[in-house]
């Protein structure tokens, strides 16, 4: 079972070839990997990452009510 849920909001940071990258958005996949999850990321700018649960930091971020 993954940690996250679809729709949660969350931030990241992942170690790649070229140093530490951050950033955040809303979890809008999930799919089972091995032990782990693949959590696809709808960044800010309409991008979409691929976070590796079991090699990134992923903290979700508590929303504001309105």
């Amino acid at each position: 079972m993954p940690q996250f849920r679809i729709n949660d909001h969350v931030r990241f940071r992942v170690m790649t070839s070229e140093g530490a990258l951050t950033g955040g958005g809303q979890i809008i996949k999930i799919f089972a990997a091995g032990q782990s999850h693949w959590a696809h990321v709808r960044q800010g700018d309409g991008a979409v990452r691929m976070l590796y649960e079991a090699t990134t930091q992923i903290e979700a971020l508590e929303l504001e009510a309105a």
